[in-house]
């Protein structure tokens, strides 16, 4: 798992992008099929005005009167011939807003009207998060900044837990509209995250100074430790319910404090550092609402945008998966984003969409679920087969929009494929399950993960987050087969769940012949019958074993052979995810499917 936040190199981006990407070999008429219309996926790239942002008063590399040039026309109007339609740009507040009231939009209208003039739409990529060194040094009465547990120090980043941040939120964004207003075609709610995304402060030191920053628990400023306070209240009514379910002597609310534990630096949570049952639910509480919070502050993000403009022109880029599941302590909670964002019908752009399959569908899923449009991006550098997968997986989830930070580098690829990007997922009657409960304990889920790329080969699948199956997706009406990998602890209410599902007629199968227990430890009492398969592992036959129990169900493939199968209806289209090419039979017909290529059916 990767542990650091995944972008391009910043110097290398931003020269790029200052030299209107002139350091890519132009590429010949027959590669760029010029002309090329990516309007109906919005295919968008971006890290404009990085440099700017960088040289302010609250960047990395302070540079007074520093205005980072815009590409050039032409070099826009090669992209869009290309397949580009959007192009984003930073726009950080202690970039344009240096002494109180005194707003500089200079270097943005430098490139609203470069893209404008190249045709292309200007998007505002928005660091609301990062407030101007006028407001952080030198009116500290006016500001909360985000403070960890571990220390006691400040981050620069304002703090989510202080009302008064949302209101400056509301006063960077009553500006932007009231001076950019319709010359804006697509707008991001900042959230918090070194980019502006939903995730918790990281050390990412080479855009802005950050001030003391590290991964860490980021709830310890006043404002915090009240929020907790008042939803451990809203959760136990009385100070003794929280005692009981805790083995606590907490004379009242105004004594709850977050996790003693965390004042360690390095203290790490595992299932085995909360011994019993009261100290793992005191922690799940916690991390629960830890996770909720910074969505909760996005939401608000989110209405204060939306004060200025119309959903459909609103984004928002919630944080990524780390190719897997992200650590906990970063809090990007994927599928509460979703549930978040569905009732107001705006984009959510996921990071570390690269192929990864679990995590993928794990944010996918949620998507679909909830209602959310989806955009991938990648967050990261990718080579070729890396992009093909990549674009195999965007459109087996069901993406309905595009981004790439490297996007001449796979215009032809891009070019080639993505009329498969859709919006609808592949058909599958398959679910696998993910052990919300031991990620949130702290527990690896690199076992599940892992074992998801061989599922992948036999079959199509959904990943059902336990939110998930808590608000009801469950159901035999949409899945008949639930796979668990990991069901060492899971918590009771979603054992209710599953056992609904089971005794309604579905299917559940579970890897392993260990028991299947709740957060208090007790055995999974339940009233239909289950079927076990070997455990994972090294040539371990978990896979066959399945296949013969997933057989005749949609979604299924049932060769391991290297080819992820993916059908909507009559369309059908197949990954080779080898270094080989693979000849096999798909309706009747015989194919051949080159190495890391996608082969689809063209009825």
């Amino acid at each position: 798992m990767n542990r650091k936040p995944n972008r391009l190199p910043t110097a290398f981006v931003a020269f790029l992008l200052t030299l209107g990407w002139a350091a890519v070999p132009a590429l010949s008429p027959a590669q760029t099929n010029a002309g090329f219309d990516g309007r109906p996926w919005n295919v968008s790239s971006g890290n404009l005005s990085v440099g700017f942002i960088q040289a302010s008063p609250i960047g990395a590399y302070p540079k007074p009167g520093y205005l980072e040039p815009p590409p050039s026309v032409e070099s826009q109007v090669q992209l869009r011939q290309l397949g580009l339609v959007a192009n984003e740009d930073y726009i950080g507040w202690g970039a344009v807003e240096r002494a109180p009231g005194e707003w500089n939009w200079k270097q943005h209208d430098a490139m609203e009207q470069t893209l404008h003039q190249a045709g292309l739409k200007y998007v505002a990529y928005n660091w609301v998060h990062f407030p101007p060194v006028w407001l952080r040094d030198q009116q500290p009465e006016r500001r909360t900044l985000m403070r960890c547990l571990e220390h006691g120090q400040e981050a620069n980043y304002l703090s989510i837990f202080d009302p008064r941040t949302i209101e400056w939120y509301d006063h960077f964004y009553q500006h932007l509209h009231g001076h950019f207003g319709c010359r804006l075609d697509d707008v991001y709610a900042c959230i918090l995250g070194p980019y502006g995304e939903g995730n918790y402060p990281l050390m990412v030191p080479d855009w802005v100074k950050m001030g003391h920053c590290h991964e860490g628990y980021w709830c310890g400023d006043a404002y915090a430790i009240k929020a907790f306070q008042r939803s451990m209240q809203q959760r136990y009514g009385s100070i003794a319910r929280l005692n009981r379910a805790w083995a606590t002597r907490y004379g009242s609310f105004a004594e709850v404090l977050p996790p003693r534990e965390l004042s360690n630096e390095k203290f790490q949570p595992s299932p085995k550092a909360f011994p019993t049952p009261q100290n793992k639910r005191r922690w799940l509480d916690f991390i629960t609402w830890y996770h909720q919070a910074i969505i909760d502050f996005a939401e608000q993000s989110l209405r204060t945008v939306l004060k200025y403009f119309p959903p459909e022109k609103v984004r928002m880029k919630p944080g990524g998966t780390a190719r897997g599941v992200n650590p906990l302590a970063w809090g990007t909670y994927c599928p509460g984003y979703a549930k978040m964002a569905g009732p107001y019908h705006i984009v959510l752009q996921p990071a570390d969409c690269s192929g990864a399959v679990f995590a993928d569908k794990w944010a996918a899923t949620a998507y679909q679920f909830y209602g959310v449009t989806e955009c991938t991006e990648p967050a990261g550098g990718l080579d070729e087969p890396s992009f093909v997968q990549r674009m195999f997986s965007d459109a087996a989830c069901g993406a309905r929009q595009f981004f790439t930070y490297e996007f001449p580098q796979h215009a032809a690829t891009m070019q080639k494929y993505i009329h498969l990007l859709t919006g609808k997922p592949g058909e599958t009657e398959i679910a696998l399950y993910c052990p919300t409960t031991l990620y949130r304990l702290g527990g690896s889920l690199e076992p599940t993960i892992q074992a998801a790329y061989g599922l992948r080969d036999l079959c199509d699948f959904d990943v059902l987050d336990e939110l998930l199956i808590a608000d009801g997706a469950l159901t035999p009406s949409r899945y008949k087969a639930l796979i668990l990998l990991q069901a060492d602890m899971i918590d009771q209410p979603i054992l209710d769940k599953l056992d609904a599902f089971a005794r309604a007629g579905g299917r559940i199968i579970a890897a392993g012949s260990g028991p299947i227990q709740n957060v208090k430890g007790k055995a999974w009492r339940r009233s239909a019958r289950i079927t076990r398969i070997s455990a994972l592992g090294k040539n371990s036959p978990w896979l066959k074993e399945l296949a013969s129990h997933l057989a005749g169900l949609k979604g299924v493939d049932g060769k391991l052979d290297g080819l992820w199968t993916c059908r909507r209806g009559e369309q059908v289209f197949v990954y080779n995810s080898t270094a080989k090419p693979i000849a096999t039979q798909i309706n009747g017909q015989a194919v051949t499917v080159a190495p890391r290529t996608i082969w689809w059916n063209r009825e």
